[in-house]
């Protein structure tokens, strides 16, 4: 008899689902598990497959009928079985007890397969009689997660959820891992923030996440949280508010990547900035920095106390001409075109126009600028300085010279005008002196008389050879002095300058000796004779003046290649090192005390360099305290200028 219907309901239609279920129940349940994703196996207390749901060929590629009756054990990585073994083994000991496992199965096509296992004892029902196990597919979640903790690890960042009502977060193993901790040693409690943020951050930090749970806003921070070896790093956090399926917020989910060295660098590159920009606007001089057309982008305040105009008055705008001097401009132009074009450090100095109307001269050192690669870029920097004080100075230290080489050459003009005048009365004095001491028109009478004549000729001799250095000289810097050169024999001209100053050598206990060291035949030159013996008599006479009696002196000449080399080698006193330089120029004297003081004006060896230079040689001092000193006026053989063309004779005619 069939089932009475319940009164106030209408009989159902014949081949409703409801009469299937009432007709045929285990129909129902068999499509319901043929169709399901999940797969389900029974295995007994020992392993062994009893029951296979058909997912496992699609899952797997593998029909049911193959897997019944496997152990399961058998099937799995060799790397779970024996985890598998022991964790069926636990469930199988306590009725109606639960486990949750990941396995790997390999699929037909030979790739591995993780599965996700949930297992249930039901070995006392007796429709079951096994352990139910439900697997689902969670290799491609494993491979995202997989893949995460790899990117987080390369990356250095970690990912984080914060369910709205729990104390903290659950943390990745990439927090713990940029953190230098274990994932256990992450707090857990309501006081996590003081176990890892910055004390200075930790306000700030909490107001943003309490905010992202109210307003959905999303959470962009860089905090410094504690590592495990106690120092604080930089992390940047960004999280975002998960709402849940009433639209609330259920939690905030967020990542933390570890940005320590770059906020490291950002601070000191910041550090950095700020000392230079301070030593910048402290400094005197201007810093500035311009564009490829001139056009200020930077300039210190500087410029104020030093052109009378605010640094705003310059930023955006060019250097123009007409802020500086016309005949500077130019100049200052170039030489900014030259360092943008070719990168070059140029120097130079112009007038700028003061806002008071007038001209300040300044000196800018300027380079082209380069960027955070070290390649050069359009743009240039320059250091600006006044330096009207040291023009100033510079104009009069050249006015000054100015005079005194005007009054110098007004001088040497001068003397060497006064040749004829200075000379003319000397000849006189010496003239009729020289009359007086030979008593040429009769007795003088007393003989105090031919003394005065004798004492009249010799200083009148003497001041005669002193002008005429002093002119000499003068003629040589107002470039009046003329050379006459001809050929010259040098061996004679030597004999002839020592029989000049023998007597007065022997006189003092000086010997004199020569060296000459010429091939035959050699040792002439083309020189101006009359400048050559001038040259060899001074120093000849030098020699005598500062070697004592029972000295030497010795003349030697030498031929080398093109040149001849005149020696003069004395066992005097000798020249302190210090002093030889002093020597050669007009007028300077070393012998400052009563032992070395001798007559004489200084101009003895600035009339040799002189004369040796007018030839186109030079002349060496070489000296030695106590041992005596050598000079040596080395000439070119070669003639320095065309020798005077040898008269035409004259041709006879009839």
């Amino acid at each position: 008899m069939g089932r009475p219907v319940d009164k106030g309901q209408s009989s159902r239609p014949h081949g409703t689902c409801a009469a299937k279920v009432r007709t045929a129940p285990g129909e129902f349940y068999r499509a319901l598990v043929e169709n399901v994703g999940d797969i389900l196996t029974i295995v007994d207390r020992h392993g062994v497959i009893t029951y296979q749901s058909p997912a496992s060929l699609k899952a797997m590629g593998t029909s049911e009928a193959f897997l019944i009756g496997q152990k399961i054990a058998d099937l799995v990585h060799p790397d779970d079985r024996e985890r598998l073994v022991r964790r069926i083994e636990e469930c199988a000991r306590v009725p109606g007890s639960e486990v949750l496992e990941t396995i790997r199965l390999p699929h037909a096509n030979g790739n591995w397969r993780r599965l996700e296992t949930r297992g249930r004892n039901l070995l006392a029902d007796p429709n079951v009689a096994g352990i139910l196990c439900v697997s689902r597919d969670v290799t491609e979640t494993y491979l995202l997660e997989h893949q995460l903790r790899e990117a987080e690890q390369l990356a250095r960042f970690g990912h984080w959820r914060w369910v709205k009502g729990e104390p903290a977060p659950q943390w990745s193993r990439g927090v713990a891992r940029i953190l230098g901790l274990e994932e256990s040693q992450l707090p857990a409690g309501g006081d996590w923030y003081e176990h890892l943020v910055h004390p200075d951050d930790r306000d700030e930090l909490l107001s943003q996440f309490i905010d992202a749970f109210e307003t959905h806003e999303p959470v962009n921070s860089v905090t410094r949280f504690r590592s495990g070896d106690g120092t604080y790093r930089y992390f940047k956090t960004y999280a975002y508010a998960e709402a849940d399926a009433h639209s609330e917020i259920g939690a905030l989910v967020g990542l933390a990547e570890d940005v320590h060295e770059e906020v490291e660098a950002e601070l000191a590159l910041k550090a950095s900035e700020a000392k230079y920009r301070l030593m910048t606007e402290q400094a005197s001089d201007v810093v500035a920095h311009y564009d490829a057309e001139a056009r200020v982008i930077f300039i210190s305040p500087a410029v104020e106390p030093m052109l009378g105009r605010k640094p705003e008055e310059f930023i955006g705008q060019p250097i123009s001409e007409d802020m500086i001097h016309p005949d500077d401009f130019p100049r200052a132009r170039d030489a900014f075109i030259q360092c943008v074009a070719k990168g070059e450090q140029v120097q130079f100095d112009y007038r700028f126009r003061h806002r008071h109307g007038h001209y300040v001269w300044l000196e800018s050192t300027m380079r082209s600028a380069r960027d955070t690669d070290g390649r050069r870029i359009a743009e240039v920097i320059g250091i600006t300085r006044d330096v009207s004080e040291r023009k100033r100075h510079e104009m009069e230290l050249l006015e000054a010279r100015e005079r005194a080489e005007t009054a110098s050459r007004t001088k040497s003009r001068f003397l060497a005008n006064m040749s004829h005048e200075l000379r003319t009365p000397l000849n006189a004095i010496i003239g009729f002196s020289e009359i007086l001491r030979m008593q040429m028109f009769g007795a003088l009478g007393h003989p105090r008389y031919m003394e005065y004549a004798q004492l009249i000729n010799e200083s009148g001799a003497l001041l005669l050879d002193l002008i005429s250095d002093i002119l000499d000289m003068s003629k040589i810097e107002a470039g009046k002095y003329e050379l006459h050169p001809e050929t010259v024999d040098a061996p004679a001209l030597i004999e002839s300058c020592m029989r000049l100053v023998r007597g007065r050598a022997e006189e003092n206990g000086i010997h004199l000796a020569r060296k000459i060291d010429c091939a035959p035949g050699g040792g002439t030159l083309v020189a101006d004779e009359r400048a050559l013996k001038q040259i060899m008599l001074n120093l000849l006479s030098n020699s005598a003046k500062f070697t004592p009696s029972g000295g030497r002196i010795s003349i030697a000449l030498t031929e080398v290649e093109d040149t001849i080399r005149f020696t003069v080698s004395d066992t005097g006193r000798g020249i302190p090192a210090d002093q030889i330089a002093r020597l050669g120029q007009p007028f300077e004297q070393i012998a400052s005390d009563a032992a070395l003081s001798k007559e004489g004006t200084g101009l003895g060896l600035a009339l040799v360099r002189s004369l040796a230079e007018l030839h186109g040689g030079n002349m060496v001092i070489e000296s030695e305290l106590g041992a005596g000193t050598t000079v040596t006026v080395t000439l070119p053989k070669v003639p320095y200028c065309a020798l005077p063309a040898a008269p035409v004779p004259a041709v006879a005619t009839n």
